[in-house]
């Protein structure tokens, strides 16, 4: 896991010229701990997880930093929304979902794949047009967005909320499995994700 850190800073060091990458990264930090640590824990699962797609080099990279980048909105939303210790609102769920739109503001004026803008925004589209912010279906969601829609569900169901433990790995993909069938995610993607994990938790 160490190696695999390494590897993603190193990814983050090497695009740093293009784009104010770690500064960025530096305000999530200060700004949410908890919002840097799922931002870098998103990076490293798509990292994993578009290996096993069999991207090149280069899109491996490019996932990565789509993860890294992914929820860079939130940035824009209120302090007491964001360290709020108990569920919200639904009227503050509302403004958490303007994070998609914000990130890609933040995002839109720099010199960085559209990918990574794409990421920001898509992320919490679902292939059935049940997804934020726009309803987005099938192939009109950045297939980048798509493996980062599925770290960041996965990353989120295995952590620990002030609502609940963290889920095993096994109750996760159940519940990632379960979106598949509905017709949420990627079932292809997922797939690969599913399959792999459960060669790894053997």
């Amino acid at each position: 896991m160490n190696t695999l850190l390494k590897n993603t800073m190193a990814i983050v060091a090497n695009h740093s010229g293009s784009i104010s990458i770690l500064d960025m990264l530096q305000n999530m930090r200060e700004y949410d701990d908890s919002t840097y640590t799922h931002s870098l824990n998103v990076a490293l699962i798509c990292n994993v997880f578009a290996g096993w797609l069999h991207f090149s080099q280069e899109d491996i990279e490019l996932a990565t930093l789509c993860g890294l980048f992914h929820d860079i909105g939130k940035l824009c939303i209120p302090d007491s929304i964001i360290k709020k210790p108990d569920r919200l609102t639904n009227e503050e769920y509302d403004v958490i979902k303007t994070h998609t739109i914000e990130g890609y503001k933040i995002l839109q004026n720099q010199p960085v794949n559209d990918h990574i803008k794409n990421a920001a925004l898509m992320h919490h589209e679902r292939c059935d047009g049940s997804g934020y912010p726009f309803g987005l279906t099938g192939n009109r969601i950045d297939k980048f967005a798509k493996i980062v829609s599925i770290a960041d569900v996965y990353d989120a169901l295995t952590s620990e909320r002030c609502y609940r433990k963290s889920l095993s790995n096994y109750s996760a993909c159940r519940i990632l499995q379960e979106d598949v069938q509905s017709g949420k995610l990627n079932s292809a993607y997922l797939s690969a994700l599913l399959s792999n994990i459960a060669v790894l938790s053997l």
